[in-house]
């Protein structure tokens, strides 16, 4: 355990400087090279040219790190895990660069999840009692589980709207991850999910508001693929081990809230699509983050509180963990989800109301760089 423990401080200070080094490199590269992410007056929120390549710098950092002091080799899905992230890195960069067509995403993010899925043998086969599921056959769980890989890149790609907000919940969702599979024993991929928290901290720095560079659609996607393989990982793992100190009575439930940004924001936005008549894939200014914008909070403001709305929801369901139902826990969860951004409006409108021009100052302050 001590031994595990000096590899994962190793790994997370390796991807912490590997990341930290990387970003200025690939910000005066990506600007040399005029890779950069244009403003517009409809979706993009930032105010000036971006470098948008800040995912090869998570991507290197996190295989540099995790070859080094991950004990690969006992991942039995490791060569298929490499090899659907260099997939979907590859298809990243080029959309960063050049532009692909959502199909063409879309595709290769299948082909990718179905070989992490059928090659790497990462199955979820029960969904212990969520909508009345236990043990699923093998294809069903096979099939469910490359949905969850697509839908999970996706909706993590989707939330990467506002500085700092992506990054932030990744780091989130893969530090409880790993401290989970720390104590539990689980020490490979336990290094895993640090050295993804170290990336992203590494990146964060430079991402936190004002932005100087973005992670595009290869941070996105790469990270939304470490994540959903962390999280079914989480839950396979879980499951085989009903002994364990560490169990979790409801890890299906509890995994949704992890993820719960993702998952409120994709359902929030593709449902108002779909109610306006409108293609639930076509993109807009419905985003969950966008609505905090137009509420009048700061870009770092509205991403510090998503953050502590989905940490959160986490500790409401740790707290409610031992409900016997877990369709209960389901609701309870989805419903504080959903309840993060009118509860947030109704405080900024609170603070607005008592502090008046106090508060005015204090923000125009922020947005001036004087605080």
């Amino acid at each position: 355990m001590a031994f595990s423990s000096i590899y994962l401080i190793l790994a997370l200070l390796t991807a912490i400087v590997t990341s930290f080094v990387a970003m200025p490199a690939i910000i005066k590269i990506a600007t040399l090279k005029e890779l950069n992410d244009e403003p517009d007056q409809e979706r993009k929120l930032h105010g000036k040219i971006i470098p948008t390549l800040g995912g090869i710098g998570i991507f290197g950092s996190f295989l540099i790190s995790f070859s080094i002091w991950g004990n690969a080799a006992s991942l039995e899905s490791y060569p298929f895990f490499v090899a659907s992230l260099f997939m979907l890195f590859l298809i990243g960069v080029k959309d960063d660069i050049l532009v692909l067509s959502p199909i063409k995403k879309l595709l290769v993010q299948i082909l990718a999840s179905t070989e992490i899925v059928v090659g790497g043998g990462i199955v979820i086969t029960n969904l212990e009692g969520l909508f009345g599921i236990y043990q699923i056959p093998w294809l069903a769980g096979v099939l469910l589980t490359i949905a969850l890989f697509v839908i999970l890149i996706n909706s993590y790609n989707l939330i990467d709207g506002i500085d700092g907000l992506a990054g932030g919940i990744g780091m989130i969702i893969s530090g409880i991850l790993g401290t989970w599979f720390l104590l539990s024993g689980f020490s490979t991929m336990a290094i895993l999910s640090f050295v993804l928290f170290g990336a992203l901290l590494g990146f964060l720095i430079f991402n936190f508001y004002p932005a100087k560079i973005f992670m595009g659609d290869t941070g996105a996607m790469v990270v939304g693929f470490i994540i959903a393989y962390m999280v079914v990982q989480f839950i396979v793992f879980n499951h085989a081990n009903p002994a364990s100190a560490f169990y979790i009575n409801n890890a299906t439930v509890l995994a949704i809230a992890l993820l719960i940004i993702p998952v409120v924001d994709t359902l929030r936005v593709f449902t108002l699509r779909v109610i306006a008549g409108k293609n639930p894939l076509h993109a807009d200014y419905n985003h969950l983050h966008h609505q905090f914008i137009k509420t009048g909070f700061l870009p770092s403001t509205a991403s510090v509180t998503l953050w502590a709305g989905n940490i959160w929801v986490i500790v409401l369901a740790f707290y409610l963990n031992d409900l016997t139902n877990p369709n209960v826990l389901f609701i309870v969860v989805l419903a504080a989800g959903f309840l993060i951004f009118p509860v947030s409006k109704f405080t900024h409108s609170l603070f607005q109301e008592k502090l008046g021009d106090t508060y005015s100052q204090i923000i125009s302050k922020f947005k001036t760089g004087r605080i």
